[in-house]
């Protein structure tokens, strides 16, 4: 309790608001960002640095690549080269990269460059799966949405978005040696899942897959996911449609038929479902 000794100015503390004490002091540090991408990409989109790249090179500064869907590789100076698949994120050094492209149909990521103000740890090219990225994409929509605007107070705002989103990515990596055997087996299943979006999945085959009872991935799923089976793999199959008919080099009919729907006419009534529009209609939205 605290307040004066009197029984009337006595309060009683609530739950949510006791202090928080640690041991020693907390050093924490920002970025400068230097650039900013959200690409969506298709099996033309080839880069080679530092030929393609606008700005040189910088030493010291650090490059987060955060996939939301389809593959993309890239290919390192010293000849070895890294996939990355839908729901991912890694840390690399831009002077390492020799080029990169997209693997497939689509690859749609974020690519950041910035320079650590301060004193930030960061594991340099350990993929760490995101299982829950809707969070993630939400807040980067938004980080777009400020960066963008004309008044500088909000772009100040969107790098203090980003070096949150770092310093969250940092942290599911270096945790990824002390998840449990369930978290990692799911986790590979959905990087699977984003990979081969084109195969029919089943929650028959995904059980399968996890060797497991389909009620016992059901209660992974939504534990991890918030989803069951069914319905990631239905949503995954809808971004990926609605990014495919943004790009504008697919009719209705053959996104449909490329992502294993019964037919156009159940693919547009589950893509209306979700995104509140037809998907002839995607181009206005």
């Amino acid at each position: 309790m605290n307040g004066k000794t009197h029984l009337w100015d006595v309060k009683n503390e609530t739950t949510y608001n006791i202090p928080l004490v640690i041991d020693e002091n907390v050093i924490s540090s920002g970025i400068s960002l230097i650039s900013l991408w959200h690409t969506l990409a298709d099996e033309n989109y080839q880069v080679v640095w530092p030929r393609d790249k606008k700005k040189p090179l910088i030493e010291n500064s650090w490059v987060a690549v955060y996939t939301l869907q389809g593959s993309g590789r890239i290919f390192l100076k010293n000849n070895s080269h890294i996939t990355l698949n839908g729901n991912c994120v890694i840390f690399l050094k831009p002077t390492d990269i020799k080029s990169y492209h997209c693997e497939g149909l689509i690859w749609e990521q974020y690519w950041m460059e910035f320079i650590p103000t301060g004193a930030m740890e960061i594991p340099l090219s350990q993929q760490a799966i995101i299982y829950n990225g809707d969070i993630f994409n939400k807040e980067l929509v938004e980080v777009t949405e400020l960066i963008c605007s004309e008044i500088s107070l909000n772009k100040n705002l969107a790098v203090a978005f980003i070096t949150k989103l770092i310093y969250q990515w940092v942290c599911l990596i270096v945790q990824t040696g002390t998840k449990d055997k369930q978290l990692i087996q799911i986790e590979k299943l959905l990087s699977l899942i984003h990979t081969d979006i084109q195969q029919r999945w089943t929650v028959t085959q995904m059980a399968e897959w996890m060797q497991c009872s389909e009620q016992y991935l059901r209660r992974l799923f939504l534990k991890y996911t918030g989803k069951g089976p069914k319905e990631y793999y239905l949503d995954a199959r809808l971004e990926l449609a609605l990014s495919l008919l943004r790009q504008g080099s697919y009719s209705v009919n053959q996104v449909a038929d490329l992502l294993n729907f019964f037919d156009s006419f159940h693919f547009s009534k589950a893509f209306k479902k979700k995104f509140g529009y037809a998907p002839s209609a995607t181009r206005a939205n």
